[in-house]
């Protein structure tokens, strides 16, 4: 018996393996009463029976959103959030970031592969590793050592853009290039990035640039 207000609670059937469906599709469970159940063979319980979590997840999303997880990705080697995915998904940030690791150690990696890119000025046919040239540069205008950061994204037509931020006594700076990787060709996006790299010969303090804020891609 149970008081007013509660509910009592039902115990689960225990169920086991009987069979399995003559067109091969259903296993047939049955329960201690002799009660039947059968169960679809899908892609989800074949991988809980080989103990694929990672597929387990997809599965996940799959079902509840109508991105893909290859679609996640995509959004985020394109610069986009894990807590953007979540939100334009509709599922919870802790199963975008299951998928967002590889991307963003891509993203690192397009980066530094960008820094050791030679910077070609007009009319010049090799020129100092990107990474290099700004880094003398930033010496020079004071930057603080712990707030530099480099990242990168993969644009719609097939570049990566990158983009450094630091501080200057506080104030927020960044600048941006393209890089092509097949071509190993790094090109300056704004002055920022045109003065780091010495195609302009102005090295004072530039006015304060904010870091600019990947959009999703489309």
């Amino acid at each position: 018996m149970t008081s007013a207000g509660t509910t009592r609670e039902v115990p689960m059937p225990e169920l086991r393996v009987v069979a399995v469906s003559n067109d091969g599709t259903r296993l047939v469970l049955k329960a201690a009463d002799s009660t039947e159940y059968t169960l679809p063979i899908d892609e989800r319980l074949r991988a809980a029976v080989r103990g694929d979590r990672p597929r387990l997840g997809q599965i996940e999303i799959e079902v509840e959103s109508h991105l893909r997880p290859r679609d996640i990705q995509a959004r985020i080697r394109a610069g986009a959030t894990a807590e953007e995915v979540a939100q334009l998904a509709g599922i919870p940030v802790d199963r975008v970031r299951r998928f967002e690791g590889p991307v963003l150690a891509e993203r690192a990696f397009m980066a530094e592969r960008a820094r050791k890119t030679p910077v070609r000025r007009p009319g010049e046919n090799s020129g100092p590793l990107l990474g290099e040239a700004v880094q003398e540069r930033l010496v020079l205008r004071g930057a603080e050592k712990d707030t530099v950061q480099w990242d990168s994204w993969r644009r719609d037509d097939g570049t990566w853009e990158v983009l450094l931020v630091y501080r200057v006594a506080g104030e927020p700076h960044s600048a941006s290039w393209t890089y092509d990787p097949p071509r190993r060709l790094v090109q300056a996006v704004d002055d920022e990035a045109r003065s780091l790299i010495g195609e302009s010969d102005d090295l004072a303090v530039p006015e304060p640039s904010f870091p600019f804020v990947p959009r999703i891609a489309r």
